[in-house]
C-alpha cells in the first residue's frame, strides 16, 4: 500500500480512510461540523442520514472532488487534504465511484462503458481490456451484454454496469452514492444482494451513502449516521438496530415496523 510511513503489512486490516474534524460551509450553511470518521480496510461502511444531512458532500471530500474549509482526510495513512495535480490523482486512482444515476455514456456500448477508464489509461492492449470487461460483467451477472447500448437496459442493469465499470479499475476503495435510489423494491433487493456478494468475494473497502436502511443493514459491516453535520453514532448493524439514541430510533422506526431483526 502507498502511504507515509506505512507498508502493506501495517495497513492490512487497518484504517483505509480517516476523516478528522471536517468542516464545510456552503453559502453560509454549515454542512459538515467537525465530522470524524474511521473506515476500516476491507469492510463495508454505510453512511446514513436524512436528505441534506451531508452524506454526498462527505463522499466527495473522501475522493478529493471537494476541498474542506478545515479538517483533514487520510487515505491509507496519506493525507489527501491539500493535494493537487499528480499527487492528488495518485490517491484518486485508488478509488472508484458508482454514481447515483449510473453515469453511463449513451453513445458507447456496455463493454465500452465498462472499459472506458482502462482504455483512457492506455496501459493495456485491446485484448486485455476486453478480457477484463468480460470478467467484470460476469461478476455482476451481465455476461454477453457487451454490445448492448445503455438505452436498451433497465435501471437495475444500468446500476450493475456502473458497478462493473468501477470494478474494472481494480480500486482499493469503492464508493456507492445512493445505489438503490430510483429502483423498484425487487430491483433494489437485487442490487443489495449483488453488493453483499461482491463484498464477500472481493473484500474491497466499500463506502455506501444511502438513506435506505434496508440496504444499509443488508450490505454493510458498519453503519455511521450523520446528523447536524457530525457522526452521532456508529457501530455494527446489530448495534445500530438496538440503539437507544432517540434520533437513531426515529430514523429507523419505519424500517423496524416493516422489518425484522432476522439476518442482522
Amino acid at each position: 500500500m502507498v502511504g507515509i510511513g506505512l507498508d502493506a503489512k501495517e495497513t492490512l486490516n487497518g484504517t483505509a480512510i480517516e476523516v478528522r474534524q471536517l468542516h464545510r460551509w456552503f453559502r453560509g450553511n454549515h454542512v459538515l461540523r467537525g465530522l470524524d470518521l474511521k473506515i476500516r480496510e476491507g469492510t463495508a461502511t454505510a453512511i446514513v442520514g436524512s436528505s441534506g444531512a451531508g452524506k454526498s458532500v462527505l463522499l466527495k471530500h473522501m475522493i478529493g472532488l471537494t476541498k474542506p474549509d478545515s479538517g483533514s482526510i487520510f487515505v491509507f495513512g496519506e493525507e489527501l487534504t491539500g493535494k493537487t495535480g499528480m499527487a492528488l490523482e495518485a490517491i484518486q486512482r485508488r478509488f472508484a465511484m458508482v454514481f447515483q444515476g449510473s453515469a453511463l455514456l449513451n453513445s458507447l456500448t456496455v463493454g465500452q462503458n465498462v472499459g472506458l477508464g482502462l482504455t483512457e489509461e492506455r496501459r493495456l492492449s485491446r485484448k486485455q481490456v476486453d478480457d477484463i470487461v468480460r470478467e467484470k460483467l460476469a461478476l455482476v451477472g451481465l455476461e454477453g451484454k457487451e454490445s448492448q447500448l445503455p438505452g436498451e437496459l433497465s435501471g437495475g442493469m444500468k446500476k450493475r454496469v456502473g458497478i462493473a465499470r468501477a470494478l474494472a479499475m481494480d480500486p482499493d476503495i469503492i464508493l456507492f452514492d445512493e445505489p438503490t435510489t430510483g429502483l423498484d423494491p425487487v430491483m433494489a433487493e437485487r442490487i443489495d444482494t449483488l453488493m453483499a456478494d461482491l463484498k464477500n468475494k472481493l473484500r474491497k473497502t466499500t463506502v455506501i451513502v444511502t438513506h435506505d436502511m434496508d440496504s444499509a443493514f443488508k450490505t454493510s459491516d458498519h453503519i455511521a449516521m450523520i446528523y447536524e453535520g457530525k457522526i452521532i453514532e456508529q457501530g455494527s448493524p446489530e448495534e445500530f438496530w438496538r440503539s437507544t439514541n432517540p434520533t437513531i430510533e426515529q430514523f429507523i422506526s419505519r424500517f423496524k415496523r416493516h422489518g425484522t431483526e432476522e439476518g442482522l
